[in-house]
C-alpha cells in the first residue's frame, strides 16, 4: 500500500529539502496545496525537486469556494483554479482538489441555501464551466465534501456525481468531512454505508482524524482523534478501491508516525 502526504507548499520553501523529508519518511507521492498560489516557476521547481527524490505529484489544490467564487479562503479564487489546472502538466499531475463550497460568510459556516436547489445549481454550473480546461489538461476535479457544504452527505455526493456524469469529476473519500460531531457515536454503521455509496466516484482517499476542541470540530493527524479507523480501512478494503491515498493535516515531524498508524490498520485487514 503506497501512501502520499498532503502538504502546504510556499514560494519560499526549500523544495529540495521538503522533498527529501517526504521521501525519507516513506512517502511516495505528494498532494501539494498552495495557500499562496502557484506560478509556473514554483511548479517547475516543485516538479524537479520531487522527481529528484523519486516522488510523484499526484494532486494539487487551491481549495476554492465555488459558491463565493471571488474569495480565496485557502489560497485560490474559483477563477484561479483555472491557472492551477494549467500547471498540472508541468507537474505530471492530473488531479485538482476543491471544496463543493458554502454560501456562508465563513468557509465552514452553515447556510440554508447550501442544502437547497440554489446551492446545487450554483455548484453544478461552476463545475461545468471547468469542463473545457479540464479536458485540455486531461485533468480530474476532485471535490472534497464537508458536512456544512453543498455536498455534505455521501448520498448527496453520489447523486451529484451521477447527474454531472463526467469522467472529469470525482470526490475525496474523507469521513471526517461528512461526519458531523453528533454522528460520531455511529461511525461503525455510517462509514461503511458512506464508502459504499461513494465507491463509483472516488478519485482520492484522505487519511486524517477529527476531535472536538472547546466544543468545535478540529482536524488532527491520524491516530490523534476519534475516527473509527478500523471501520474506515475495512470499508476501503471491501470496496476494492485503487486510487491515490494521502495522509493529511499532519506536520512532517509527525508524518512517519501517522504513516505507520494507517499502515498498521491496513495490514490488519490485508489492504494492499
Amino acid at each position: 500500500m503506497q501512501l502520499g502526504i498532503r502538504l502546504e507548499i510556499h514560494p519560499g520553501d526549500d523544495l529540495s529539502r521538503v522533498a527529501d523529508m517526504i521521501a525519507s519518511r516513506g512517502f511516495g507521492a505528494l498532494h501539494a496545496h498552495f495557500p499562496e498560489g502557484c506560478d509556473r516557476s514554483l511548479a517547475r521547481r516543485l516538479g524537479r525537486a520531487c522527481a529528484h527524490h523519486g516522488l510523484s505529484v499526484d494532486a494539487i489544490s487551491g481549495y476554492a469556494n465555488p459558491l463565493r467564487p471571488d474569495e480565496a479562503p485557502m489560497g485560490s479564487t474559483f477563477e484561479q483554479l483555472l491557472d492551477l489546472i494549467d500547471l498540472l502538466p508541468l507537474l505530471d499531475a492530473r488531479r485538482i482538489v476543491s471544496w463543493s463550497g458554502s454560501f456562508g460568510p465563513g468557509l465552514f459556516d452553515e447556510h440554508p441555501d447550501n442544502h437547497g436547489e440554489l446551492g446545487w445549481q450554483a455548484l453544478q454550473q461552476s463545475v461545468e464551466d471547468l469542463f473545457p480546461v479540464l479536458d485540455d489538461a486531461e485533468a480530474i476535479l476532485v471535490l472534497d465534501p464537508y458536512y456544512t457544504h453543498v455536498l455534505s452527505h455521501p448520498n448527496e455526493v453520489a447523486r451529484f456525481c451521477a447527474e454531472i456524469n463526467s469522467p472529469y469529476v470525482r470526490v475525496m473519500l474523507d469521513p471526517p468531512g461528512m461526519l458531523p460531531p453528533e454522528n460520531w457515536d455511529h461511525q461503525a454503521e455510517l462509514i461503511p454505508l458512506g464508502v459504499r455509496a461513494l465507491t463509483p466516484y472516488v478519485g482520492m482517499i484522505q487519511f486524517r482524524d477529527m476531535r472536538l476542541k472547546h466544543g468545535a470540530f478540529e482536524d488532527a493527524p491520524p491516530g490523534h482523534g476519534v475516527l473509527d479507523y478500523r471501520a474506515f480501512v475495512q470499508a476501503i478494503q471491501a470496496s476494492e478501491l485503487s486510487v491515490p491515498m494521502f495522509i493529511s493535516h499532519t506536520p512532517l515531524d509527525q508524518a512517519a508516525a501517522a504513516r505507520r498508524f494507517v499502515l498498521d490498520y491496513a495490514h490488519a485487514v490485508q489492504l494492499r
